[in-house]
């Protein structure tokens, strides 16, 4: 398994969404993928910009096959925010263990961010079995209206979170 450049093709993009069971995700994309979000994903990948702030993007990539994406985006100068998606079949076997790993390596020794935040559904054992793993300490718990794609339209939900917080320094 290995971290790379993020490729620019929807159709790839629109595979791996497809693929990912979003009911675990805080916020759920429509599939096939709506082509001006996508288009603005593309341009914060090619740019490193997202809305912005500082953003980061790789696509977790496995024997050729691309089987999910990281991505982090800066709140401020040492604070950023996770969002990690793997394929349903990659999914619980140590996979999203070794990424967030190779990602901290990566961060920690170009210093892009010393302090990584990521919110996960309460219902996420799995996301919170990888944080735990990777040193994150669980923080507070949330709620939060999200906006969730059905039968073509949008439909706003309650979600209950908790945060999760990794530092450099350990604390």
């Amino acid at each position: 398994m290995e971290l790379k450049p993020f490729p620019i093709r929807y159709e790839e993009l629109n595979d791996l969404y497809a693929a990912v069971d979003q009911s675990f995700c805080l916020n759920s994309v429509p599939v096939p993928l709506d082509e001006a979000m996508t288009r603005s994903f593309f341009l914060a990948v090619r740019t490193g910009s997202n809305s912005g702030k500082p953003f980061r993007c790789q696509a977790v990539v496995m024997n050729g096959t691309i089987i999910g994406k990281v991505e982090l985006t800066k709140h401020d100068e040492t604070t950023a925010e996770l969002d990690l998606i793997l394929r349903k079949d990659y999914a619980s076997q140590g996979t999203g263990t070794a990424v967030l790993e190779q990602l901290l390596r990566q961060i920690t020794d170009d210093h892009w961010c010393s302090v990584i935040e990521a919110y996960v559904r309460s219902d996420n054992e799995a996301m919170k079995r990888v944080l735990a793993k990777n040193h994150f300490v669980k923080g507070r718990t949330f709620q939060a209206d999200v906006v969730t794609p059905v039968n073509g339209s949008y439909t706003l939900r309650n979600v209950t979170g908790e945060e999760y917080v990794w530092s450099a320094s350990g604390e």
